[in-house]
């Protein structure tokens, strides 16, 4: 990972970018010691498109969510100046997708949930219930968890599995959370949580033990944080949690801050853009409110949670070009008819118009459209999570994973693809056919690297060696992906977050970086 810094820093691109070209006459030679292809185990080409299980829960809120759900309306085109009303508007809250992430145990659910009850978000009557029923299976400390694991066998396994999404107010904000998973099993949800984030927050366990169980070889904070930020998360908070377990110890908080700040450095965060904090989950100290423990305020003079989210810069978002919404959940609402769930990526879209679902080219209408808190609105623009009724196509028509666009501007459709990718630290080099699973958005899809074109200086962006054997750990490549099936991809400099991968292969994320170039 020291080689992060170097790559980014280097003016090249600000994400995983190096300069110069394939074409290149190379400066150097490297010849790896070991250059063994692992052997495929490759889906057929005809099994279903691999993705993984659904990573969206809605988390219902009982105060507000009427009972009553609300009939689809019926479609007609709206004429909608909707830059205009975005240009006018001044007095709303800018709207900012907060992913949780971090090894398994170090709390998250549990520091989320309590947040969510001290914003009133959960009624007494839920919280009771669940304090209730988790002690009756011996988790009492899990009662404020399981407001955001909801499922019996997340319950069971005291563990998050699936990516659970809520929204909360601040004072100057509008949040929209993705609680993602933890365990290293579930790393396809935590990327498909993550990959629709502006900002996340790293929950660390600050108990002896458990920060260095998490931060260590094989522990999912290493790995996390390398995949948010190839995922273009460019603001970390780090939530140093349990802290009231080492009795608001100044020491170890700042043992866990100088250890995460110098890996952070590594894989391309700077300074500024990481924010640290001591808190208390399970005691909800420091969440919502400044924390007035003695053993806290005599050394750290910051703000709370609540605080460090509003004084967050307002991403920007790309209302002008465009639209452009990854699918991220199907299903056939019994009132409504068929629905897709999903984060509109670029552009808007407006109630009544006409769309197409790439890759299949399918024609649909919106019918009506629910907004992220349950509202039936005339649009949603970038940045939005919203939920699109779709009239006039069918249900096997739609996938997770498809683009939905404008009729006259489609996303661009591929079977292969060259991106340029910083490889991590692995086991195994890669050749010339090595098999992987893409991640891309919110799905994971089988291809192969079927071409090694070159690699490349980590400092200056030149050609090292062209055609290059294998690629070792730490290297800067070119390569050429081939997938089994059509993927809907953009180039990075059109579009960041169609335009990043990530490649895994024996559970294991083993590369990252952009597309270049589309053929």
């Amino acid at each position: 990972f020291a080689v992060f810094k170097q790559l980014l820093s280097s003016g090249i691109n600000a994400e995983y970018g190096v300069g110069g070209s394939g074409d290149s006459t190379p400066t150097n030679s490297l010849t790896p010691s070991k250059c063994n292809t692992p052997k495929a185990n490759t889906p057929k080409a005809n099994t279903p498109r691999a993705s993984p299980p659904s990573s969206r829960k809605q988390h219902r809120d009982p105060v507000s969510t009427p009972s009553a759900t609300p009939k689809a309306k019926k479609s007609k085109p709206k004429d909608i100046d909707v830059l205009g009303i975005l240009n006018s508007k001044t007095d709303d809250k800018p709207l900012i997708n907060v992913a949780v992430v971090g090894h398994v145990d170090a709390g998250k659910s549990t520091l989320m949930g309590h947040l969510l009850c001290l914003l009133g978000h959960v009624s007494k009557k839920e919280l009771h219930k669940n304090k209730t029923e988790s002690q009756k299976l011996g988790k009492g400390s899990f009662a404020f968890a399981w407001v955001l694991d909801e499922t019996g066998e997340e319950r069971e396994r005291g563990v998050t599995i699936d990516v659970a999404q809520t929204k909360f107010q601040t004072p100057k904000k509008t949040v929209n959370l993705l609680d993602a998973p933890g365990h290293k099993d579930f790393v396809p949800n935590m990327i498909s949580g993550a990959s629709q984030a502006d900002v996340a927050i790293l929950v660390v366990d600050s108990t002896p033990g458990g920060f260095e169980a998490g931060f260590e070889q094989g522990g999912q904070t290493r790995e996390h944080v390398v995949l948010v930020r190839a995922l273009g998360v460019q603001t970390l908070i780090v939530a140093v949690n349990k802290m009231e377990n080492i009795n608001w110890s100044k020491e170890r908080y700042d043992h866990i801050s100088n250890e995460l700040g110098t890996f952070f450095k590594s894989v391309g965060f700077k300074s500024s853009e990481t924010i640290f904090i001591p808190v208390s989950g399970l005691e909800g100290e420091n969440l919502l409110e400044k924390s007035t423990n003695s053993s806290l305020t005599q050394w750290y003079t910051g703000g709370s949670l609540v605080d460090i989210i509003d004084g967050l810069d307002p991403p920007k978002r790309s209302y002008d070009r465009p639209f452009r919404l990854v699918v991220t959940d199907v299903f056939k609402h019994p009132q409504m008819g068929l629905s897709v769930a999903g984060k509109v990526d670029a552009g808007f879209v407006i109630m009544g118009t006409p769309i197409v679902v790439m890759p299949g080219a399918s024609n649909a209408m919106v019918k009506s459209i629910t907004s992220g808190d349950d509202k039936s609105v005339d649009y949603s623009v970038s940045g939005e999570q919203c939920i699109l009724v779709l009239g006039g196509i069918d249900q096997t028509k739609i996938h997770k994973g498809n683009v939905i666009c404008e009729p006259h501007s489609k996303v661009r459709t591929t079977l292969k693809f060259k991106a340029r990718v910083l490889v991590f630290n692995i086991d195994i080099p890669i050749t010339k056919g090595f098999p992987i699973d893409l991640h891309y958005q919110t799905v994971n899809e089988p291809a192969v690297i079927s071409r090694l074109i070159s690699t490349h200086s980590k400092s200056n962006g030149q050609v090292i060696k062209s055609k290059p054997r294998c690629l070792t750990k730490n290297q800067v490549a070119l390569i050429e992906i081939k997938c089994e099936r059509a993927i809907c991809l953009e180039l990075f400099k059109d579009s960041k977050s169609l335009g990043r991968i990530t490649c895994r292969y024996g559970g294991n994320t083993i590369a990252a970086g952009m597309v270049i170039e589309i053929t």
